[in-house]
């Protein structure tokens, strides 16, 4: 999947601009999003207090507002004929025209109302209808669907971790290894760091590293012969994992933690599937609690 942008950018929503590119940055893009102007100066002390507030909130919008800053000292023509005469001055462009202006350093509330009313509705839209109805794609093995449908929502809302989690997801059941180790590669170090991301990542290796050896039947056949092994009852778990029996993988783990000697390995591997799953999934608060329980008799 490739992201298309079309602004020269300090990120993705943030950019600087001079008055030459003003009419066709600024007044031009204005049709398909809401883009704000911060007319600042570096001489500015208030500028500096107002620049990271904005650029907070824009980060936020996820696309749906831009900021361009523009030097005042080094663009005294568009300033002049926008009739700037204090900075910080915030300017609020929509559908190439002038929808609205606040000067002076706001706290980040008004800002949000300010760019609200612009807007006509709130910055951050309600997903979970689109999230849920993915998640039941990815359930129902409707995976192409699922990630025409998410690479098409990304493509207009980069920063969406959940999104970003659930497109990872949906390759990795694919088994589309390479392709989610390239997606992943290119991410941003902010999105790396986030838990949604690790998790995926955990299950990510967790997948690969079961997907080059033998069947499931095959290690329950082995596992069988020998139950005392515990490198084969690990081996086994990690199929169960791998082919959505969470369950069954969580409480042969629980059980070997009774009856091993090798507690640190076991619980080693707990942690991962956890880590893998996610502290919001059910099975992890779940089985935590168990082990937990478990760990302390």
């Amino acid at each position: 999947m490739n992201k298309t942008n079309t602004l020269d950018n300090k990120n993705d929503y943030i950019f600087d601009i001079d008055e030459h590119s003003f009419q066709q940055k600024i007044i031009e893009a204005s049709i398909n999003r809401v883009i704000l102007v911060d007319f600042w100066a570096p001489w500015c002390g208030p500028c500096k207090q107002l620049s990271p507030i904005l650029e907070n909130i824009i980060n936020d919008c996820e696309g749906r507002v831009y900021l361009a800053k523009i030097n005042i000292d080094e663009n005294q023509k568009i300033a002049a004929q926008l009739r700037i005469q204090s900075i910080p001055a915030v300017y609020a462009f929509k559908n190439k025209q002038l929808a609205d202006a606040f000067q002076g350093v706001l706290p980040q509330k008004k800002i949000i109302e300010f760019i609200e009313k612009v807007l006509g509705e709130s910055i951050k839209k309600d997903n979970s209808a689109f999230y849920d109805g993915i998640k039941e794609l990815i359930s129902n093995k409707q995976l192409t669907q699922a990630e025409s449908l998410l690479e098409e929502f990304i493509s207009e809302n980069s920063k969406d971790i959940i999104a970003i989690s659930l497109y990872l997801n949906c390759m990795i059941e694919s088994s589309k290894f390479q392709e989610t180790n390239d997606f992943i590669s290119a991410l941003s170090k902010e999105i790396l760091d986030t838990h949604k991301i690790k998790s995926v990542i955990a299950n990510l290796q967790i997948k690969e590293n079961s997907s080059k050896g033998p069947s499931l039947n095959e290690i329950k056949n082995i596992y069988e012969k020998n139950p005392k092994n515990l490198d084969n009852a690990l081996i086994l778990s990690e199929k169960y994992f791998v082919n959505q029996m969470t369950k069954n993988a969580l409480e042969l783990l629980l059980e070997l933690y009774k009856s091993h000697k090798d507690k640190d390995k076991i619980k080693k591997t707990l942690i991962k599937y956890f880590e893998a799953l996610g502290d919001s999934n059910e099975h992890t608060k779940h089985y935590r609690k168990k082990f937990s329980s478990i760990m302390f008799v």
